[in-house]
């Protein structure tokens, strides 16, 4: 019997683990430094951007488009939205200075440091948001203290989770 439970509360722990690896995933900063080759403004409702496959059926917003490119094949496409309040919590108010700075360095054709988070989901119309973009400096790495502590942080809970699970559902010694 115990080892029914075994399997179900590993599986289980699975899922958990996947799901909480997503989220980690898409919410936690990423940096990039990459140059931007244009920027754009266009109208958008809950379903993205309006266009003839999607007419405006909600309140539409404007929405900040960022083009950027890393490598000859490794194009990027950025969101720039205001968090405000919301989820989640990055308090961020300031897309319009962040859009003008994308401009800025556009202009100047020099290479942008970029935090963002989230995916760029081609069927859904999905980008990346930015947090923030400032002018990079020369030797300056992308690697992310915050993002891989968390990541650390989860696999111990994981570990530690996984040990009382096996713990809790070893056979009875007879």
């Amino acid at each position: 019997m115990r080892t029914k439970f075994r399997k179900a509360g590993m599986a289980l722990l699975g899922l958990f683990a996947i799901a909480g690896s997503l989220l980690l995933d898409y919410y936690l900063p990423e940096h990039a430094i990459t140059t931007i080759t244009g920027v754009e403004v266009k109208l958008a409702d809950k379903d993205g951007p309006i266009s003839k496959q999607n007419p405006a059926d909600s309140p539409v917003r404007d929405m900040y488009l960022i083009y950027t490119q890393h490598a000859i094949d490794d194009v990027r496409v950025y969101r720039n939205e205001d968090t405000a309040w919301g989820w989640p919590p990055y308090l961020k108010f300031d897309a319009s200075d962040v859009q003008a700075t994308a401009r800025a360095l556009e202009n100047a054709r020099q290479p942008a440091y970029i935090s963002s988070y989230g995916w760029r989901i081609n069927m859904f119309s999905l980008y990346p948001n930015i947090t923030s973009i400032r002018l990079a400096q020369a030797g300056e790495g992308t690697w992310s203290v915050i993002r891989w502590l968390a990541f650390g942080l989860w696999g111990v809970l994981l570990v530690l989770l996984a040990r009382l699970t096996l713990r809790w559902t070893r056979p009875a010694i007879q």
